[in-house]
């Protein structure tokens, strides 16, 4: 992939494959594309316009390829081209081309025409005056002609500065297009993937063609190509672009990863990019060749500053904790730029004080926002794993990455905010719900469940389950025989030492279960599935640590522990271990 100038595509023979449809472009893309050229002839500042790519596949073959390697200074001979992607671009150009009577260009063959009626149609198109609509391509083609005619209005100032755009090198101020050379065996799937939308003009591609032009002084090409590729690659890495970015920029099509990084160094908002995705390219390149190798060292202290802060767990937890909470990362740059590492993480630390939602732990509750007790959670998970890691390294000297909290997940999963122990008010509308949830209890406690007045209230429930009463009954004296023997009042049901964080999906598969059942489920979505488990219907998924370990009853460290309900002295010890790893944060 390079840069060329349009008036090195002089001498060209361009040949249209026959599945290619024939020019479609309308007066309103016409326009546009003047409009854009004359803003770009009026700034002194820019040195390049770029347009979309021209993919072709070279038809020369090794013969030919030796014959023109030994032409004679200054001889150009003809080259050949199937054009994959660009024939719209090449026939608007060709058509401004013929307008500005700039003598020969580059010449097309159309597949699909016996007799050469398109290549013709366009040699004489100076001389025709008006097309049948009903010959569709020749119609849009003599359309697009008349709009460059009267766009132009005869002004012959406008017209030079054209003509000396068009035909100039590519060191000058010039029109040039990114050229894209595909081998002859992956001509298809190309041309499929173009027309499937899989790929665009990127960003980053227009870029790295800046860069490693041949034609531009810029010296360590490789090296450039290698670092690049480096970048991108680990930019891919989900684990650390969520910390940096709370989403990926796939819906911004054809757009790379690695825009970030140059947005960053040239200045360009989220919201200047997403208007314009090219935006960081045009400020590019408009520099000189030092300028932009400048730029290009920029971008890569930036991007290494970057990394550095991921590699350490402190940096990794905080920085995206805050991307979560909304703080952009260039802010969090600027910060580090301007202190000592040591200070820079106690400022983390103090702007993560700053978002908090209340003062005291014991103001949350269910009622608060999903978000603002989310948030809490994360926090609680982060300053545990940062809180093992310190005690493992200290002890056997092992490295971090071994466990980290995937900020990934909180942007591609949904979560939910989850009762531990079950409100005895049940919140089972449907006839369905309330079956399934007889049928799995009776099934998960059969000698829990057996005793005569139990039995009847389950018999009087099934005979009608439309009876909100019946059920009531049934359902608050289940789920009473699980309680512990110092059970969890009612109004403290919506504490936050009754609330976890989960999935979804998991949190789904609860369907109002009682304790111990939560804590199977839990243990099987964490990986541990036994050959015997029964919940066919539990996926795989990441359990955060503190969700774990509520489940398992590690916060109770009491040798009587009853793992058939969650009671006070359970929820106490919650509370307290979110009171010891959270203190600075709300004292």
């Amino acid at each position: 992939m390079e840069l060329k100038a349009v008036s090195e595509l002089r001498n060209c023979i361009f040949t249209i494959p026959y599945q290619q449809r024939g020019y479609r472009w309308n007066p309103d893309n016409i326009q546009m594309l003047l409009n854009d050229l004359k803003e770009f002839i009026d700034s002194p500042s820019k040195k390049m316009y770029c347009l979309q790519p021209i993919t072709v596949v070279p038809e020369f073959n090794g013969w030919a390829q030796n014959w023109c390697q030994n032409c004679p200074p200054n001889f150009r001979c003809l080259e050949r081209f199937v054009v994959i992607d660009g024939q719209q671009r090449l026939t608007t150009l060709f058509l401004l081309w013929k307008y500005l009577q700039l003598g020969d260009f580059y010449s097309f063959e159309f597949e699909r025409d016996e007799n050469n009626e398109r290549k013709s149609f366009l040699e004489r198109i100076s001389d025709i005056q008006k097309v049948d609509e009903s010959k569709i391509d020749y119609y849009y083609i003599s359309q697009a002609f008349l709009t460059i005619k009267n766009w132009f209005n005869h002004d012959l100032l406008l017209e030079q500065s054209f003509k000396q755009l068009l035909t100039a090198p590519l060191k000058e101020k010039s029109i040039q297009v990114l050229w894209y050379m595909v081998e002859k065996e992956k001509e298809h799937v190309v041309f499929r993937n173009l027309n499937s939308g899989k790929i665009q003009l990127s960003n980053s591609d227009l870029i790295k063609a800046l860069l490693l032009n041949k034609t531009n002084d810029i010296e360590n090409h490789q090296q450039i190509a290698a670092q690049f590729e480096i970048m991108e690659r680990q930019l891919g890495e989900d684990r650390f672009w969520y910390m940096l970015q709370q989403k990926d920029i796939e819906p911004l099509k054809g757009q790379s990863r690695i825009d970030l990084m140059f947005n960053l160094v040239t200045g360009v908002s989220d919201e200047e990019y997403e208007i314009e995705p090219r935006k960081s390219f045009f400020i590019l390149s408009s520099y000189t060749d030092d300028k932009l190798i400048e730029e290009w060292h920029k971008v890569r202290d930036c991007y290494q500053r970057l990394r550095d802060l991921f590699e350490d767990p402190y940096t990794f937890h905080y920085i995206g904790f805050l991307t979560y909470c909304g703080q952009k990362i260039e802010d969090t740059i600027k910060d580090y730029s301007k202190s000592k590492k040591s200070v820079f993480l106690d400022d983390l630390k103090q702007k993560i004080k700053q978002k908090r939602h209340h003062k005291s732990l014991e103001e949350y509750s269910y009622e608060d926002s999903k978000e603002v007790l989310r948030r809490l959670f994360v926090l609680h998970n982060i300053e545990t794993l940062l809180y093992r890691y310190e005690e493992l390294k200290e002890k056997h000297n092992l490295k971090f990455s071994y466990e980290n909290f995937p900020f990934e997940l909180l942007y591609n999963h949904k979560w939910n905010i989850e009762h531990i122990a079950s409100h005895t008010d049940n919140d089972l509308k449907t006839e369905n719900d309330r079956k399934d949830w007889i049928d799995s209890v009776f099934s998960d406690f059969p000698e829990k469940l057996s005793d005569d007045f139990v039995l009847k209230l389950k018999n009087e429930a099934e005979r009608d389950l439309k009876i909100e009463q019946n059920f009531n009954s049934l359902y608050k004296t289940v789920v009473e025989k699980f309680n512990s023997d110092k059970p969890i009042s009612e109004e403290n049901k919506n504490s936050i030492g009754n609330l976890v964080l989960l999935d979804e999906h998991t949190n789904k598969s609860f369907h109002n279960s009682l304790f111990p059942r939560k804590r199977r489920i839990v243990i099987i979505a964490s990986g541990l599935r036994g050959s015997h488990d029964s919940e066919v219907n539990v996926e795989s998924v990441f359990v955060p640590i503190c969700t774990q370990q509520v489940y398992t009853k590690s916060y109770n460290k009491s040798s009587n522990v009853n793992l058939n309900s969650w009671g006070q002295d359970d929820f106490d010890a919650y509370v307290s271990d979110m009171l010891e790893k959270l203190k600075f944060y709300y004292s």
